[in-house]
C-alpha cells in the first residue's frame, strides 16, 4: 500500500514541479543565448559591465525577496502561489522581447529576480512534507534532471527560435524571450490543475485533489515514523528569530552557495567558453547539450547511491574535487578536447551536488516551521552564488576569466571544510544525545545523519 501510494505522489508531484523549475531556469539564464544571438550588438551589451550589470540585478532582488516569499506557500497555497508566480515572470519574459533600450532589460531582469526568488525553495518545501528523509534526494534529483534535460536542449532551442529572424519584423534574439516566455505561462496554467498542496492541508480540508483519505493517512503516517513533523506547528515571529539564529541553518546556506555558483557560472558562461573551441554559433549552441546530458546520469547515480548508503557528507565532497577538477582544465588547458572534457566534469560535479545538498539540509531538519525558514535561509544563499558567478567573471578577462575560475575553485575548498566541520559537529552531538539524553530538535529520537 505505502509503495503504491509513494508512486502516485511520485507522478502527481515531480513532473509539474519539475518541469515548472526547467522553464524558470531556462528563463533566467536564456539572457546568454539572446547575447550570442544578436542581442549583444543591438542593444550594445558589448559595452563595458552592461552584461555583468543585467545578470546581477537578478540576483539581488531574488535574494532580497526569496524568504518573504517562502513563508507565504502555506497562507497562499503551492497551487496558486507557484503557477502565479510562474505566468507572472513569463509575461515579463514576454514583454523583453520588445524593448529597445538595454537599460530596460536589465529592469525587466530585476522583475524576474522578484518573482522567481521563491520558487526553488518553495518546491524544495513541498517535496519534504510528502516523503521520508531517505527517499528525498532520489525524488529531488528526478525533479532536477527535468531542470537538467530542458538545460542541454535550452541552448539548441534558442538556436532553432532564432530561425525566426525577420519574421514579423521581428529580430531573432528577440522570438528567443516571447517564444520562451509564452511557453511558460502555457505550463504555469497546465500546472494550476495538477499542482497539489501539502498533504496534511489536503486531509483537513477535505479537497483530496485526486487523492483518497486513506493514502493521505499513509503518507502522514510515514512522516510521523520517519521524523515525527507530519502536523504543521505554525510558524511566529518568535520562533521565527529562534530558528534564523541557529547557526547549523546558514551553514546549510553556505553549502548551497558552494554548488550554486559554478552551476550559474557555467550557464552563463558556457557558450562564451566553447565560442573559443568552435567558430561557429551552431556548433557552440549544440556543443551546449552532451555536458547537461551526461550530469543527467551522474545526479540521478548519486542520488541513488546517497539514498541507499544514507550518507550524503562523501558524496558531496566528491563532487565538489570533480568540480574543481573541471573548472581548472577549462581554465588552463591549451587542449580544445581537453577543454571540452574539464567542462562535462565542472558541470556533472556541481549540478550532482544541488540535490545532495538540499537533501542533506532537509534531512537534519524538522518542524514544518524550521523546515520553511531553513528553505529560506538556504535558498537565500543561491542568490548570491548567482551574485557571486557574475560579478567573478569579468569581460575584461575574456576568454580566460581566471579570476572567476579561482573564485569557483574557492567555493568547492569550502564545501570540503564545511562538510568536515558538520561532520565533527553531528557526531558529537549525536553522541550527547545517546550517552546524555540531550534532545534534539525537540524529539528525542531524531539524530543527525551524516
Amino acid at each position: 500500500m505505502e509503495a503504491k501510494v509513494v508512486r502516485k505522489v511520485d507522478w502527481r508531484l515531480i513532473p509539474i514541479l519539475g518541469l515548472l523549475y526547467s522553464v524558470a531556469g531556462l528563463d533566467r539564464v536564456n539572457l546568454s543565448n539572446a547575447r550570442v544571438a544578436g542581442m549583444n550588438k543591438e542593444l550594445r551589451f558589448d559595452i563595458g559591465d552592461r552584461y555583468s550589470i543585467a545578470l546581477l540585478v537578478f540576483f539581488i532582488t531574488y535574494f532580497l525577496f526569496e524568504m518573504p516569499t517562502t513563508l507565504l506557500l502555506r497562507p497562499i497555497g503551492p497551487k496558486y502561489l507557484l503557477n502565479g508566480l510562474a505566468i507572472s515572470w513569463g509575461a515579463v519574459m514576454v514583454g523583453m522581447g520588445f524593448v529597445h533600450d538595454w537599460r530596460l532589460i536589465v529592469v525587466c531582469r530585476m522583475l524576474i529576480g522578484i518573482l522567481e526568488a521563491g520558487f526553488l525553495p518553495c518546491c524544495m518545501f513541498l517535496l519534504s512534507t510528502w516523503y521520508m528523509r531517505f527517499e528525498i534526494q532520489q525524488r529531488m534529483s528526478w525533479w532536477y534532471l527535468i531542470n537538467l534535460f530542458v538545460s542541454a536542449f535550452g541552448n539548441i532551442l534558442a538556436w532553432a527560435i532564432v530561425k525566426l529572424n525577420g519574421s514579423h519584423g521581428i529580430a531573432g534574439w528577440r522570438w528567443i524571450f516571447i517564444v520562451e516566455g509564452a511557453a511558460t505561462i502555457g505550463i504555469a496554467i497546465i500546472g494550476y490543475f495538477l499542482v497539489i498542496g501539502f498533504p496534511d492541508t489536503m486531509l483537513a480540508s477535505g479537497r483530496r485533489q485526486g487523492f483518497t483519505t486513506q493514502e493521505l493517512e499513509v503518507i502522514l503516517d510515514r512522516i510521523d515514523r520517519d521524523r515525527r513533523d507530519s502536523k504543521p506547528d505554525k510558524l511566529t515571529w518568535p520562533k521565527f528569530l529562534h530558528h534564523v539564529a541557529n547557526w547549523e541553518l546558514w551553514v546549510y546556506g553556505f553549502m548551497f552557495l558552494t554548488c550554486s555558483a559554478p552551476i550559474y557560472a557555467f550557464a552563463y558562461f558556457i557558450q562564451i567558453i566553447l565560442g573559443t573551441i568552435v567558430d561557429s554559433t551552431a556548433q557552440v549552441f549544440l556543443l551546449c547539450a552532451p555536458p547537461y546530458l551526461f550530469s543527467i546520469f551522474w545526479t540521478v547515480g548519486c542520488a541513488w547511491l546517497a539514498d541507499r548508503t544514507h550518507l550524503r557528507m562523501p558524496w558531496m565532497v566528491g563532487n565538489a574535487a570533480i568540480t574543481l577538477t573541471g573548472l581548472l582544465i577549462t581554465a588552463y588547458s591549451s587542449n580544445s578536447g581537453a577543454r571540452y572534457f574539464g567542462v562535462f566534469l565542472g558541470v556533472s560535479g556541481c549540478n550532482a551536488n544541488l540535490p545532495t545538498i538540499i537533501a542533506f539540509q532537509s534531512n537534519n531538519v524538522r518542524s514544518n516551521s524550521r523546515r520553511s525558514v531553513a528553505n529560506g535561509v538556504q535558498f537565500f544563499f543561491a542568490a548570491i552564488g548567482g551574485i557571486y558567478a557574475s560579478t567573478t567573471f569579468m569581460q575584461k578577462e575574456y576568454p580566460s576569466y581566471r579570476t572567476g575560475v579561482w573564485c569557483a575553485v574557492a567555493t568547492q575548498f569550502l564545501l570540503i571544510l564545511l562538510c568536515a566541520g558538520m561532520f565533527v559537529h553531528f557526531r558529537r552531538t549525536n553522541r550527547a544525545a545517546d550517552e546524555k539524553r540531550v534532545v534534539i530538535q525537540e524529539e528525542e529520537s531524531f539524530r543527525y545523519t551524516f
